[in-house]
């Protein structure tokens, strides 16, 4: 089912003869390409989105040494009502011995137990899955896939194991050994944010199985640890400001990271954020990439992700940018954190942004956090501050 920006407008009621900030909200309806959204697992204050198509960012092969392959993986189909698997609480730690990349081609290890590489090369084979790991209870489900709890049996490391059909797996050609192979966006997405000099936000890739009719996902699953979602409903209310501004912190570092290697997440939200609570101080770990893509030059026309965090620029204008969408998305995950009850939505604030300024300003927090609030929620991208300017705004040192 193709749509676009428009039609999911009018499937939300959208107003699109209002004008928000001197221009039209009238969407661009000459795109000429689909959207690719999922939906929320929580229950929006708005008319439920329909599931939309899924459309993965095409490239041309990249060049990597790696010493073996075994992957052939295959093209994805369209699917029409899929969203991406919940996820719950995981746990475990960033070892990935046995897999095929050499050294210098891996990120840096989070594990206090050992030390490993996260590799593009796959598996094909269930019984060497099935040798190494055990997969235990299912911790989440959705319609690309499902995510079960295990643990690698060598060592009894914690693991998450994602299972996506092989139709909705978006895949990438590379060049692996002279020759050219489809390897999952999302795997290259994972290992290129491992790759940075320093310790990784991202839950870390151990290994990924190429097998008949599915791909395997071997992730590290903390087990002292819950998605922000649950953990605001544990909360009962808005967290303490200098607990948001704690999760901020660290969710703006990693957005830098995840950008200076060029990955574009493109659905940062409370369900996709683990919260670490095994620490006086709790550590963020960004999970799901599987709406992500790697940064364009210029904009992006397809929507992947959550319709509710979409950006206004993409209703508006039908295009938008990685900083300023992600910039966005971080703005509305820390109204919900200081408002406690609400779950943000764009159209809803494009639709009411003066109900929504009152709101801001009267949520129970101080100056420079407000204007930092404030900044992220500016519907000119242009004119909205940026990550590198929130890591040194005030509010954040």
């Amino acid at each position: 089912m193709n749509v676009n920006s428009s039609e999911i407008l009018r499937s939300l009621d959208f107003e699109n003869n209002s004008k928000i900030s001197g221009s039209t909200t009238e969407p661009n309806n000459g795109m000429g390409e689909d959207c690719r959204v999922t939906r929320s697992k929580r229950k929006a204050s708005i008319k439920p989105e329909s599931p939309r198509k899924r459309q993965r960012c095409a490239s041309g092969p990249t060049e990597v040494a790696v010493e073996a392959v075994t992957a052939k993986g295959t093209k994805r189909k369209a699917s029409t009502t899929r969203e991406s698997p919940s996820k719950k609480q995981r746990g475990g730690s960033n070892d990935t011995n046995g897999c095929d990349l050499p050294p210098s081609s891996c990120g840096p290890s989070t594990s206090n137990q050992n030390s490993g590489s996260s590799s593009v090369s796959a598996r094909s084979s269930r019984a060497r899955f099935e040798a190494k790991y055990l997969q235990l209870d299912k911790l989440g489900e959705g319609g690309f896939g499902s995510v079960y709890a295990g643990y690698r049996k060598t060592d009894y490391l914690p693991v998450a194991i994602k299972h996506i059909l092989k139709a909705d797996v978006a895949s990438r050609p590379m060049v692996l050994n002279g020759e050219t192979c489809m390897v999952p966006l999302e795997v290259l997405l994972m290992v290129s944010v491992a790759h940075g000099p320093e310790e990784s936000a991202a839950v870390s890739l151990l290994d990924w199985y190429d097998l008949d009719k599915e791909v395997l996902l071997v992730m590290e699953r903390p087990v002292s640890s819950v998605d922000l979602l649950n953990f605001l409903n544990d909360n009962g209310g808005p967290v303490e400001e200098d607990q948001a501004k704690n999760i901020m912190k660290q969710l703006v570092k990693a957005a830098i990271q995840m950008q200076s290697e060029g990955v574009f997440h493109r659905d940062i939200k409370a369900e996709n954020v683990l919260i670490e609570t095994c620490s006086d101080v709790p550590r963020v770990r960004v999970i799901d990439f599987g709406c992500g893509c790697f940064e364009k030059k210029g904009s992006h026309r397809d929507f992947s992700g959550t319709p509710a965090y979409a950006p206004p620029e993409f209703f508006i204008r039908g295009k938008y940018k990685a900083g300023p969408t992600t910039v966005w998305q971080l703005g509305a995950l820390l109204f919900e954190l200081l408002e406690g009850h609400k779950q943000f939505t764009t159209t809803k604030f494009l639709q009411r942004k003066m109900q929504y300024s009152r709101e801001m300003r009267m949520l129970k927090v101080s100056r420079e956090c407000l204007e930092f609030l404030q900044m992220c929620l500016v519907l000119n991208p242009k004119e909205r501050i940026t990550l590198k300017q929130m890591r040194r705004h005030p509010w954040l040192n």
